[in-house]
């Protein structure tokens, strides 16, 4: 269009050139002639012919000048024809330009509407981000105490990173969106084309925003069944630390009840004519001192069930070596061994049931005999199981 009216101004100055040479010629023409009609007054009679000859040629360049005049007239009613016709060719565009123009402000205006939801759905991503780091610290807390919640905080970390790529893919595409607008904005020349690729573009947006939306409805509906998942982990945390509470308070108010001892450091003990009661009177360990080393007898401090065991030894030489346990001087076992080479063991063990004040003792029968030492041959040992 600026071009189209550098050329109409040429022409329109061009014309007036030519005006102003036809006029000026005329002009000339006519001071001529006064000056020629003064030089004839003058002179004589024989210069009169040639006065009359350059008469005749002014005439004619006249003529000529005329003709002139003639098809710049007519040259300037075709360049005036050809200003109006570029006049309303040139309205037509700018009409067609100023459509485009609003076209383009809509379009403008519905992508800046399309920013303020993209960022409202930016800054919900960001909260639920935010959320979602929260829970992470509260399930790293839990998890030192409760070893199963590490991997849902694994996966809360891997929906997290994979929110943050999203939301990172989908700020790039909004650059590029605005990048575009900025094109369209710079190049008039090619408005139709980039028109229809922004229409292309925002519907993918638009596609993107219902994705985008989707996904944050989704990640609202996973952080419910996470917020659920961790309430119950916590109430089953919760049961589990009152049990441990009740158990290690079990422990500590459960009676302690365990001995070993030795029997002698003499050798051998032998029974007379009527049985012996053993006494192990060298102590190994006496926790809870229900066994005596005085008596030999073990007295239940608490209801319960026991474990008793023992462990004997004789120098046999072809004769018969024996041991007795009783329960309230009520035989609980009785146990013999015969060898003819050698030393020789008996050992054995049993569980009772006890009330509180039961006595567990050992004996041997007449003529019997055991052997011990420093070393610990024979022994007699027992603990607490559990309480009744």
């Amino acid at each position: 269009m600026l071009k189209m009216r550098a050329v109409i101004t040429l022409l329109v100055l061009l014309l007036s050139m030519c005006v102003s040479q036809t006029r000026s010629t005329q002009t000339e023409v006519h001071t001529e002639s006064q000056s020629t009609g003064a030089a004839a007054a003058a002179a004589d009679v024989s210069t009169q012919l040639d006065v009359s000859a350059e008469l005749r040629e002014l005439r004619d360049m006249v003529v000529e000048l005329r003709v002139t005049l003639r098809f710049t007239q007519d040259d300037l009613r075709n360049t005036k024809d050809l200003l109006n016709k570029i006049e309303s060719e040139n309205y037509a565009q700018d009409r067609e330009l100023t459509a485009v123009k609003t076209e383009m402000m809509n379009l403008i205006k519905y992508n800046l509407e399309q920013d303020s939801e993209l960022i409202a759905v930016k800054t919900e991503m960001v909260n639920l981000i935010k959320d979602n780091l929260a829970q992470e610290a509260e399930l790293t807390a839990v998890k030192t105490r409760l070893a199963a919640s590490e991997t849902e905080v694994v996966n809360l970390r891997e929906e997290a990173a994979a929110q943050t790529a999203d939301l990172r893919s989908v700020t790039e595409r909004l650059g590029a969106t605005e990048t575009d607008m900025d094109h369209v904005k710079k190049d008039t020349a090619a408005q139709h084309t980039d028109l229809t690729t922004m229409n292309t573009e925002v519907m993918n947006l638009k596609m993107e925003l219902s994705a985008s939306e989707t996904e944050v409805e989704k990640l609202k509906m996973e952080h419910a069944e996470q917020d659920s998942e961790l309430t119950a982990v916590k109430t089953r945390l919760a049961a589990t630390e009152t049990e441990v509470v009740n158990l290690e308070k079990q422990i500590r108010e459960k009676p302690k009840v365990a001995f070993s001892a030795g029997l002698t450091n003499s050798g051998f003990i032998e029974a007379g004519s009527t049985e012996l009661n053993l006494v192990f009177t060298k102590t190994i360990t006496n926790v809870g001192q229900a066994y005596s080393n005085t008596t030999g007898f073990f007295t239940a401090p608490v209801r319960g069930v026991y474990y008793f065991r023992f462990t004997v030894m004789d120098g046999l030489n072809s004769r018969y070596m024996h041991i007795k346990m009783f329960k309230n001087a009520k035989q609980v076992m009785w146990l013999d061994n015969y060898d003819t080479d050698g030393y020789a063991y008996l050992s054995s063990g049993v569980t009772l049931q006890l009330e509180v004040g039961d006595v567990i003792n050992t004996r041997i029968p007449e003529g019997s005999r055991l052997y011990d030492t420093s070393d610990n041959y024979s022994t007699f040992s027992g603990f607490l199981l559990f309480v009744l």
